[in-house]
């Protein structure tokens, strides 16, 4: 059993519990898989995408199966991203709409990025890194602009004990708009991706994991639960990210000499 780094491990728990709760609430992953009820074979369906997502994150520790894990991931987010556009097209402006298909794509460049530094399927080519990296920052321009757009909803997902939570809610979008930047022009995109993931992994730890802990009604579990496991994934999609611009300069210095 052998990860490759931390993002690594963080995007195979989070595709796991994902998968996990397809299969114990007999459903897809809410917002972030559209299915509407109704359609042929739902429940059914929603047992399979379970049971991809729960295999895919088991094979991404099984070192001859992770390549192909990571694909298969990648193949099954690709498939939830498309499967919202058609809702969010003549919504264009809607930034809510958005949302949960930038979460999918940051979610399913986090599967590229595993995939890109196992090399599965020779995928290892710098035109493809790069592409993943400028598509990983149109995501995070969607979660900065989230943020403005709706900064008493974000404030209010913010720990009662924390102080100034209007202006934090404005930081952390400026610091998704600024990191996407980033990344998308290729400017420190090594350090824009790492700061990216704490931010990240901080809202896991500071937001969802208390939520999920506070018991909530059991009509709440799996929408918290999910929000627990999709913001983890993020986490460690953004921590792969960083990990594969490993041999890319911290600052502005480091790249001079």
């Amino acid at each position: 059993m052998r990860t490759n780094g931390l993002g690594h491990a963080i995007f195979a728990l989070s595709m796991m519990g994902l998968g996990l709760l397809s299969l114990l609430f007999h459903d897809f992953a809410l917002q972030w898989q559209p299915v509407p009820a109704g359609f042929p074979a739902r429940e059914t369906l929603a047992y399979v995408s379970g049971a991809v997502l729960l295999a895919g994150g088991l094979g991404l520790f099984v070192r001859r199966l992770q390549p192909w894990a990571a694909l298969l991931l990648a193949v099954e987010l690709l498939v939830w991203v498309l499967a919202q556009l058609p809702q969010v097209m003549p919504a264009a402006a809607n930034v809510a709409a958005w949302l949960p298909v930038a979460e999918d794509v940051a979610l399913l460049c986090g599967a590229l990025s595993v995939a890109l530094q196992l090399d599965a399927a020779n995928l290892g080519r710098p035109a493809v890194a790069r592409g993943v990296r400028v598509v990983f920052g149109l995501a995070c321009l969607v979660f900065g602009v989230s943020h403005f757009v709706y900064a008493g909803f974000t404030a209010q997902m913010i720990p009662a004990w924390l102080p100034f939570h209007a202006p934090l809610a404005y930081l952390t979008g400026a610091g998704h708009a600024a990191a996407g930047l980033a990344l998308i022009f290729d400017v420190l995109p090594r350090l824009a991706a790492a700061c990216e993931a704490a931010m990240m992994s901080l809202f896991v730890l500071l937001v969802h994991v208390p939520m999920v802990a506070a018991h909530p009604p059991a009509a709440q579990m799996q929408l918290d639960w999910t929000m627990l496991c999709v913001a983890a994934g993020l986490s460690g999609a953004a921590w792969s990210l960083a990990r594969g611009l490993s041999d890319r300069p911290w600052g502005v210095k480091a790249r001079a000499e």
